[in-house]
């Protein structure tokens, strides 16, 4: 008895891939520029009329990760929960910048 399902042959053709969407050679000198800064990869992403998701794919892909440098080992890279700028925190529990801080205390 044979098999009910037959194998089609698939062509030997090369694999087509779709054309960018993005020309990220125009769009990297702004990122890096926003980055530079301190505007956050949401804010960036924002300005620049991008999808948050795809801008965070290109960042990741291309290992760019933050542009704010920290000088200890116990300070943390933050967005701030209230106006969603970058920060370097202190520790790891706070979350808001000190622009916010202060203006909540």
């Amino acid at each position: 008895m044979k098999n009910a399902h037959s194998i089609t042959h698939v062509s030997s053709s090369p694999r087509r891939t779709r054309p960018p969407r993005l020309d990220w050679s125009t769009i990297a000198p702004s990122v890096t520029q926003l980055h530079q800064q301190g505007c956050s990869t949401r804010e960036t992403a924002r300005k620049l009329g991008l999808n948050i998701k795809t801008l965070e794919a290109h960042l990741r892909r291309h290992r760019i990760r933050h542009a704010i440098p920290m000088d200890r080992p116990d300070q943390v890279r933050r967005n701030c929960l209230n106006c969603e700028s970058a920060f370097v925190a202190d520790g790891r529990f706070l979350r808001l910048c000190p622009e916010c801080r202060a203006m909540f205390s």
